[in-house]
């Protein structure tokens, strides 16, 4: 019998046409490189990676953070820029960032505090909001890659809708990750 759900903490968005237009053709610049690409149904920017959760708390875990979060307007922000998160000659994920960060270290420093009264420390780890387009497994040509995202910089930047926080299951299997709604909390 299963003891521990994969969790985290993310802000599902919903992208403008404009993006998945940009998203068609990264992808077929792109192609003939092994990139796993992100379902945009699965974009989301992650807070919080919990990791094994043990089954008992996560409706403590829902509870708290209903009782600890600022429960924040709906919000559209700008996403602005491509990049590539590992190191120069193997990257490993390619992402785009926001233009303003305040709504992210924000919601992100309360659901931390949230974690910490549920006896999850904080992490160490470096944050920065991002949206993951895909995980780069191997590439042919890392100069085509490079050029690629240089060129496409700006034909992602547009605007995307924030409409709630998410406690998410995630459940890893042979086409990508599955997420599984654990709670909500909806804004206003």
């Amino acid at each position: 019998m299963e003891k521990n759900f994969r969790t985290f903490i993310g802000l599902p968005l919903r992208v403008e046409p404009r993006f998945l237009q940009a998203r068609r053709e990264l992808i077929s610049a792109l192609d003939g490189e092994r990139i796993s690409w992100t379902n945009p149904d699965q974009y989301h920017v992650t807070l919080r990676f919990i990791g094994d959760t043990e089954i008992s708390s996560i409706e403590r875990i829902g509870r708290e953070l209903h009782a600890g979060v600022t429960i924040a307007p709906l919000i559209h922000l700008d996403i602005k820029g491509l990049d590539s998160f590992g190191p120069r000659k193997v990257p490993r994920v390619i992402w785009a960032g926001f233009e303003e960060c305040t709504f992210f270290e924000s919601l992100k420093s309360e659901v931390d505090h949230v974690l910490e009264g549920c006896s999850i420390p904080a992490t160490e780890q470096p944050f920065r909001a991002h949206l993951t387009l895909g995980r780069v497994r191997s590439l042919q040509n890392l100069q085509r890659y490079y050029l690629t995202i240089e060129a496409m910089e700006n034909a992602f930047n547009s605007s995307v809708l924030f409409e709630k926080l998410v406690f998410f299951r995630s459940i890893l299997g042979p086409r990508g990750p599955e997420y599984q709604v654990l709670d909500e909390i909806r804004f206003l």
